[in-house]
């Protein structure tokens, strides 16, 4: 649903003027080395996919980033260094653009409050080619609310004319496009397109169970960097009320410790006494997460923001019902038959993983099936991708290049 006052999303379509151009995408980013995390994976991902057609339709597609943690590891991305000392950073993009001897005919911009980004959007506007930005949940509240005096002087002097200049603002959720702020800025030039699943992925790999966790038990899984924004605290005080009414149900949490936070939540558990009903996983493989994604009973992710969770699209499409916050943007799971959505407070977040683990297996097997079907057929990047590639299309053939 769209508030009040808000315009309507722009309005994707196939009917061109003339005979389509044929698409030469940039994709500008910050950092597309393996650290990048979620917002990485969907470029690669999305640039996969449109290379993919590229053979049949002529499409290219290419990424270049400029990585300020100095790493671009496993990517085949353009790498520009920075420049230091430099205004916020600079690097040479511009000058890099003008070389080329194939210039893009649209650059899409991943994510905000990088120079780089700004400088490749203010070139583009120099040489008529259209902007697409995706702010990855930059824009959202929670988002927003950190450092607000270093943000409102940034945003001031460049996202706001760079989100003034850009063609289309690209949101892959309705709830990141409703609760994001600056709406007057790109009003009604913005798109809803979700993630798509590169179902792929999964298919190639071999399970690899993980030794340690009982087979039987009833388990509730997180899979994702350790952070305050995911909501894991909500999750270990949720156990309580779990456990009464589940005595042997056990909860999994795995992924990355970036904001080093794993002792204070290991020191949260332990002050409750349930610090045996958890397992942690600060290394996990891709094959051990499509194991526990698999195998748990419902994953939770009480996020406090997120643009668009990879990590609920990947359980889902295994079909394991899911508890997340309406924050995490998945925000009709019930309705959808997905699971079910909980405030941001230990009491719902429990209320909702025992509507699972309560429910009888025969019912909950049936469940997941529906949910895999329903996954695999809505969010496939022929259905996402294509939709993405309309929005390119549109734009290159309405611009004066």
């Amino acid at each position: 649903m769209i508030p009040s006052g808000l315009p309507a999303p722009l309005k994707l379509t196939t009917q061109y003027k003339s005979m389509p151009k044929q698409p030469n995408i940039l994709h500008v980013t910050q950092s597309a080395g393996a650290a990048g995390g979620g917002v990485a994976k969907y470029i690669w991902d999305l640039h996969d996919w449109l290379n993919q057609q590229g053979i049949a339709a002529g499409i290219t597609s290419r990424v270049v980033a400029c990585d300020t943690s100095g790493h671009a590891d496993n990517t085949n991305a353009t790498v520009l260094a920075r420049k230091w000392p430099a205004f916020l950073g600079r690097t040479d993009i511009a000058q890099w653009l003008q070389q080329l001897e194939h210039k893009p005919n649209l650059i899409h911009i991943h994510g905000l409050r990088c120079y780089h980004n700004a400088q490749a959007t203010a070139w583009a506007a120099r040489n008529k080619i259209p902007v697409v930005v995706t702010p990855h949940a930059q824009l959202m509240p929670f988002t927003m609310a950190r450092n607000t005096l270093q943000k409102n002087i940034y945003d001031t002097l460049i996202e706001r004319p760079m989100l003034a200049r850009a063609n289309a603002v690209h949101f892959v959720s309705q709830v990141e496009r409703n609760d994001s702020t600056y709406a007057n800025i790109f009003a009604n030039k913005s798109v809803v397109v979700p993630i798509g699943m590169n179902r792929a992925q999964w298919n190639d790999l071999a399970p690899q169970i993980i030794d340690s966790l009982n087979n039987e038990l009833p388990l509730i899984a997180f899979f994702g960097y350790l952070s305050y924004r995911k909501g894991l605290d909500l999750l270990i005080d949720a156990l309580p009320a779990i456990l009464a009414r589940q005595p042997n149900a056990c909860l999994v949490i795995a992924g990355g410790d970036p904001e080093n936070i794993l002792r204070e939540l290991q020191q949260r558990a332990n002050a409750l006494d349930f610090s045996k009903n958890i397992t942690w996983l600060t290394d996990i493989t891709r094959e051990q997460a499509r194991w526990l994604l698999q195998r748990a009973d419902c994953f939770a992710l009480p996020s406090r923001a997120e643009s668009f969770s990879i990590a609920i699209l990947e359980a889902l499409s295994l079909g394991t019902p899911v508890i997340a916050s309406r924050e995490s943007t998945w925000d009709a799971l019930q309705q959808q038959g997905f699971g079910f959505n909980c405030a941001l407070t230990a009491h719902s977040v429990a209320q909702g993983v025992l509507q699972v683990l309560d429910t009888n297996r025969g019912a909950r097997q049936q469940q997941r099936v529906f949910i895999a079907s329903r996954v695999q057929s809505e969010f496939t990047w022929d259905i996402c991708g294509a939709k993405m590639l309309n929005l390119y299309q549109q734009l290159i053939n309405d611009s004066k290049i």
